[in-house]
């Protein structure tokens, strides 16, 4: 076991026996910590010849790797790596803050470990005007019909990729408006449909829908009257993004309904409802977003900012 192991263990054994911080919470500590004594390692370094500048390395590689392992994995997956990326630092703001307190670390963490802006490390959203494009293209692709249904219910909706393509008849009520998805933890909410997707989506399921012959009561099928499968889904994303410079998944179109939905002045709590989230401090990562578009229009539109 190496010197920087050592000092891990230490400072587990600190967080239990001197703060009497619960089992779960410690493991959460070790989990974000090994990669870090791991990382010294492997680079034969000394957590005491550890430089700020090295530290950052370190940092920026570990927002990468976090953000990363997220994407097109699970809808939600991308949200939640920007709030790992700041536990992980929140974590090792902790233990370096202990090794300095013991006299195995010499640099000061306040500046260099600042709480990360999380906005930074968020899914890239679509504009307006990029929304506007894929709806174009899916309009003017193979299957528009059924495109121009899924992306209504991921954008307009605003649904998670999972609930997306597990909507059934059912749970749409057209007649007046509504969309009745099945979130996580087995929930239903409540989603207002607007004029526009509830054209698109009466389109696909009284004209398109059926030339598939249904083999099942969900709304977006494939070709051969089955359920979409997420792989499905995500090669008909790519196909209509390609035209755009940006990164995008199932999940942008979440996002960016978040995103436009804030910008437009939706009160927070409502977007809590129409997202699904249990807790409302999920919702509010996406307020950073918000945050970055008012300083966009500030900059684009005062008469002192203009040039």
């Amino acid at each position: 076991m190496s010197l920087n192991s050592n000092r891990l263990d230490a400072f587990l054994a600190h967080l239990g026996v001197e703060r009497n911080l619960s089992p779960k919470t410690i493991q959460s500590y070790q989990e974000d910590l090994r990669h870090f004594v791991a990382w010294l390692d492997e680079r034969k370094l000394d957590l005491k010849e550890l430089t700020p500048p090295v530290l950052d390395e370190f940092l920026t590689l570990t927002a990468g790797q976090v953000v990363n392992a997220g994407k097109g994995r699970d809808e939600d997956s991308a949200l939640y790596a920007a709030t790992s990326v700041a536990r992980h630092y929140s974590s090792l703001r902790g233990f370096l803050k202990y090794m300095q307190n013991q006299g195995e670390y010499d640099y000061s963490t306040e500046s260099m470990l600042a709480n990360p802006k999380l906005g930074h490390y968020l899914p890239e959203y679509l504009t307006r005007e990029e929304v506007d494009s894929v709806f174009e293209s899916a309009a003017n692709g193979k299957n528009p019909l059924r495109d121009t249904a899924l992306f209504e219910l991921m954008y307009s909706a605003g649904l998670r990729i999972s609930e997306t393509l597990g909507v059934k008849l059912s749970q749409l009520d057209l007649d007046n408006e509504w969309l009745m998805p099945i979130g996580k933890g087995n929930k239903q909410r409540l989603i207002p449909l607007g004029s526009k997707a509830k054209e698109n989506l009466k389109a696909w399921i009284e004209d398109g829908r059926p030339l598939t012959h249904p083999a099942t009561d969900n709304v977006i099928l494939n070709l051969h009257g089955k359920p979409m499968s997420r792989m499905g889904a995500w090669k008909i994303v790519q196909q209509h993004t390609s035209h755009l410079t940006k990164q995008v998944s199932p999940h942008t179109f979440r996002h960016s309904f978040a995103t436009h939905c804030l910008e437009a002045g939706m009160d927070l709590r409502v977007l809590q409802e129409l997202l699904g989230h249990a807790d409302i401090s999920t919702t509010q990562i996406y307020t950073h977003i918000d945050k970055e578009f008012i300083k966009q229009e500030h900059k684009q539109f005062h008469p002192r900012e203009k040039h």
